[in-house]
């Protein structure tokens, strides 16, 4: 099925947009010879070959499509019959057909609210100074004090590991 060429590789088929290019003559000259050459050694891409060049021809010799005439009537009068949705809030088209920003009155256009730094500072006097605050301060930090107990106390079943010897490193020498 595929035969070694030259330094041991398989030979691989043409592409099917390689088949569509050599078809069509859209080929450089010598692309175009070694696409020739492939498809007379492979039975594979001379089929993918005939069939593109069937489908070249088919297309090539069928007429152009036409529609009747009461479609292309009502495809006419859609601008003039079909009720077009409504323009997008906060937008308007002027009278020259540009489309332009329109302001919403119940809501303030931005910047009109209080100036920077003219309210109250966080946590002067609002829900993180009240009883609410220090009781989930509490929570947190119990809950904290809790995890630490718990991954540090020792277990009593356990023994504790035996001392590792001052001459440890003698254990990698040489053995005979």
């Amino acid at each position: 099925m595929t035969d070694l060429r030259g330094w041991g590789l398989p030979e691989q088929h043409l592409l099917p947009d390689a088949v569509v290019a050599f078809v069509d003559g859209e080929l450089s000259s010598t692309a175009h010879e070694r696409a020739s050459a492939h498809v007379q050694r492979c039975g594979f891409c001379a089929f993918e070959t005939y069939t593109q060049q069937q489908a070249r021809s088919a297309v090539r010799t069928a007429s152009a499509p036409t529609a009747s005439a009461s479609l292309l009537d009502r495809l006419g009068a859609i601008p003039q019959e079909v009720e077009l949705p409504s323009a997008p809030d906060g937008l308007a088209i002027t009278e020259d057909g540009q489309f332009v920003a329109v302001q919403r009155t119940d809501k303030p256009a931005f910047g009109a609210g209080p100036v920077l730094g003219s309210s109250r500072p966080l946590g002067s006097n609002g829900w993180f100074s009240g009883r609410r605050a220090r009781q989930g301060a509490g929570v947190v930090v119990s809950g904290m004090l809790l995890g630490a107990l718990a991954f540090t106390t020792p277990e009593s079943d356990t023994p504790a590991p035996a001392p590792a010897p001052q001459n440890a490193g003698a254990v990698f020498a040489t053995t005979p």
